[in-house]
């Protein structure tokens, strides 16, 4: 199995939790899109070409969706291999965690309140957007997986908290439901619950 990260490889704060979750140590390798980059290759055009990621000394990097979609067009692969990111592609050759979390949602009935919790402000907009399906009523807020930050966010009585990038952890879920009494769901709960299966 091949995990591709927009960031820098390794991505020792995502794949060993994903593969608990999955409950299998499966051998695998992992690709990092912008290592050996310069950065000024994949700056991101506008915040609505925002991805936000991780470099391994522990920073944050901020990628452009649209270098990565045309970094990940000119790739092959040989064997299963999933994007470690929520962000939209369209490719029939990856596992993309987009399309995974957009059909268990559908499977649910509409929330009447949602929040959407995202790495950066500049991606409220747009994720509010395209999680409109899932509640009558959405909001985002932004909260970065990556820096320590107190929580200070009143979700009370937000029916769903969703935390929409593969980099919140376990513990970021457990941190996030001390402040809701609604359900508390994060992407890489739901890719790791979907591989699980596929894998099974």
């Amino acid at each position: 199995m091949i995990f591709i990260t927009i960031g820098e490889s390794p991505r020792d704060d995502v794949i060993p939790e994903l593969l608990t979750i999955i409950g299998k140590n499966l051998p695998y390798r992992e690709i990092g899109l912008i290592d050996g980059i310069a950065p000024s290759a994949y700056t991101p055009y506008s915040a609505d070409d925002l991805l936000v990621s991780k470099k391994k000394d522990g920073t944050i990097a901020h990628v452009s969706h649209r270098w990565v979609r045309e970094r990940l067009s000119k790739m092959k692969f040989d064997e299963l291999t999933v994007l470690l990111c929520t962000a939209e592609f369209d490719s029939d050759k990856l596992i993309l965690p987009y399309k995974v979390i957009d059909g268990f949602f559908h499977a649910l009935p509409r929330f009447q309140s949602a929040t959407i919790v995202v790495p950066e402000k500049d991606q409220c907009e747009y994720a509010k957007k395209r999680w409109a399906k899932i509640a009558q009523e959405v909001n985002c807020v932004y909260f970065s997986p990556y820096e320590k930050r107190k929580m200070d966010l009143d979700l009370t009585n937000q029916q769903l908290t969703y935390l929409d990038c593969i980099g919140f952890t376990l513990e970021h879920e457990k941190l996030f439901r001390e402040h809701t009494r609604g359900f508390v769901l994060s992407a890489r709960k739901i890719l790791g619950n979907y591989l699980r299966t596929l894998l099974s």
